[in-house]
């Protein structure tokens, strides 16, 4: 599924499912945002413990195609700069989904790519029947928090939780998923 989005500068960014050929550049732009956002908030050595955990090839091979996955990447003239990673969590009575990952490469960011993704991500949330998609990040990102907040994202919590040595406070949000998202 190839589908041309938004002109980034005078270029066409592709968004698409991930692909195994793809996992190094994901595993890579984690690295590349995450030591951007998180060196005064996260210790070193907690970063690199969790990147080399949730970022291995092998780790993230599972979520390529899977039932209730939608993992894509985002391309600019063919490079991937940014992934999105939406994943259907359990609850009894509610279809609940999860952005577990969305990252854009710094030199790529405020160019629209991030809500490229998240759009694509909600229509197939909508599509595939979820109701609500919950988002986590740190609570001193507040680009992120910002970014999520003008994309439909309301605060439901907050909650510490241990990176490593240390704990980190986390901002749980959470977003209706409607028809109108079919229309994006």
């Amino acid at each position: 599924m190839f589908e041309m989005e938004q002109i980034v500068g005078q270029k066409e960014a592709v968004v698409r499912f991930v692909t195994r050929e793809d996992l190094p550049q994901v595993a890579q732009i984690a690295r590349i945002t995450w030591d951007q956002t998180y060196t005064d908030t996260i210790a070193p050595e907690n970063r690199y413990e969790f990147l080399e955990r949730a970022y291995k090839v092998e780790n993230l091979e599972d979520s390529i195609d899977a039932p209730g996955h939608w993992f894509y990447v985002a391309e600019v003239d063919g490079r991937v700069v940014g992934f999105g990673h939406f994943l259907k969590r359990y609850h009894p009575t509610r279809a609940r989904a999860e952005l577990v990952r969305l990252y854009v490469l710094p030199d790529y960011q405020n160019l629209f790519i991030g809500k490229t993704i998240l759009k694509h991500g909600f229509k197939a949330l909508a599509q595939a029947g979820i109701e609500q998609c919950f988002v986590s990040v740190q609570s001193s990102n507040a680009a992120a928090r910002r970014f999520y907040e003008r994309h439909g994202f309301t605060f439901k919590g907050s909650h510490g939780q241990f990176l490593g040595t240390q704990i980190i406070v986390l901002v749980e949000y959470v977003r209706p998923i409607t028809p109108a998202d079919l229309a994006e």
